[in-house]
């Protein structure tokens, strides 16, 4: 598990350490930096990839000191334009890095990656400049860090929508995709090699086995939920259809079930696959679900990240907060293992502040900063101010 992430000079950070726990949840207005620290993990992760590949074929990837390309776009669906754009406005330096420590510091030395950017002529790459002494933590897959673990699931939050065929993975662990592309295969295969799941994310008793527990957890968004799939290994797609036990109609095709399904189908199948120590990030897990659905997804998220998968949620949902409290006041996932992370900024700096909300036995915050889902409550307050004046004010009778 990473403890903390170092970024320097990368778009709006100048010099900041950010932490992490085992379940970490983002929030805060929009352009206020959310999303860089997400890419700054998918920058060093790319790195580790690169890193095996020198690895596998030439042997220095470990040995000795080498420099190699880094894409800004496309790997892991980066859009991060062009190396004028990507560093720090404020600062006159191509250098940037970025570090990532490990939870337990006697288990897992820190890892910080460094990166020249070209500021004068736009390339749509960095140059990662590594030190060999960083490639042991990075290379070793399982007892590194989370981050840099051969099982990674990452899901954007521009998630595909409904689709009757789904492609085929070739990852060598199940996965869905960074947008839900190869979900049914996922299902596909899981349900073939017959993949259990870890006790804490079993919310129905009648089996431990993958697809009851994911038609269980899908059930509480949508419910009666019933999932099948059907491969067609000619042409690489694996059809998907959904069925709703209350009714006796036949099995339908996701064109015909809206887009809360297909969006909230890979982040339950993910977390159901992940493994312990490998780490699963979702952006706006929320999106298309009805408010007691989102809230659903957080207490899914929370019993993922107590099955020993480090979870990172981008999210602007109140109710997907609360679900992870209550999974917490529930003893689904310690309360120890719960930080909120709130971005904001003050108008003074152009880098955000980042304030690490923990959260107590009660599920009660350690602090609630202004600005963090307090929406609701200003609206209240100013409709019942309205609601007084209105009443305050005569009402004038119209003339006979």
């Amino acid at each position: 598990m990473i403890g903390s992430l170092e970024i320097k000079n990368f778009k709006c950070f100048k010099d900041a350490a950010i932490p992490f726990n085992n379940l970490t949840v983002i929030s805060g207005c929009n352009g206020v930096g959310k999303s860089s620290i997400i890419q700054s993990l998918l920058l060093l992760r790319q790195t580790s990839d690169q890193l095996r590949l020198l690895e596998d074929f030439t042997g220095t990837g470990a040995t000795g000191d080498v420099a190699f390309p880094i894409r800004l776009n496309e790997a892991y669906h980066l859009s991060l334009g062009n190396s004028i754009v990507v560093t720090n406005s404020d600062l006159e330096s191509g250098t940037m890095s970025f570090g990532v420590s490990s939870l337990d510091k006697e288990r897992s030395a820190p890892v910080t990656e460094f990166f020249e950017a070209d500021t004068v002529t736009p390339a749509t790459t960095i140059t990662c400049h590594h030190q060999a002494s960083g490639s042991s933590v990075m290379l070793e897959r399982r007892n590194g860090l989370s981050l840099f673990s051969s099982d990674f699931h990452y899901l954007i939050a521009e998630r595909l929508g409904p689709r009757d065929l789904y492609g085929v993975s070739d990852a060598d662990f199940i996965s869905t995709g960074f947008a839900g592309e190869f979900t049914a295969h996922a299902i596909y295969e899981a349900e073939k090699r017959l993949a259990t799941v870890q006790p804490s994310l079993r919310f129905s008793d009648a089996s431990n086995l993958f697809k009851v527990q994911l038609e269980a957890w899908m059930s509480r968004l949508v419910p009666g939920i019933r999932i099948s799939t059907h491969s067609y290994p000619e042409i690489n797609k694996v059809r998907i259809s959904i069925e709703r036990v209350a009714h006796s109609s036949q099995p339908m095709s996701p064109m015909n079930t809206g887009f809360g399904i297909s969006y909230s189908l890979p982040i339950i199948v993910s977390g159901l696959l992940a493994a312990p120590g490998s780490m699963m990030i979702v952006e706006n897990p929320e999106a298309h679900l009805h408010p007691s659905a989102q809230s659903v997804i957080g207490e899914f998220l929370a019993c993922v990240a107590s099955a020993g998968v480090q979870v990172v949620v981008e999210t602007h949902s109140e109710n997907v907060i609360n679900g992870v409290r209550l999974a917490a006041a529930a003893g689904a996932v310690p309360h120890a293992d719960v930080t909120f992370l709130f971005l904001s900024l003050n108008g003074q700096t152009t880098e955000p502040e980042v304030k690490a909300i923990s959260v107590d036995q009660s599920a009660e915050l350690t602090s609630w900063p202004l600005g963090f889902f307090d929406q609701q409550g200003r609206d209240l307050a100013r409709l019942m101010n309205l609601r007084i004046s209105k009443r305050a004010t005569p009402t004038q009778e119209a003339p006979e």
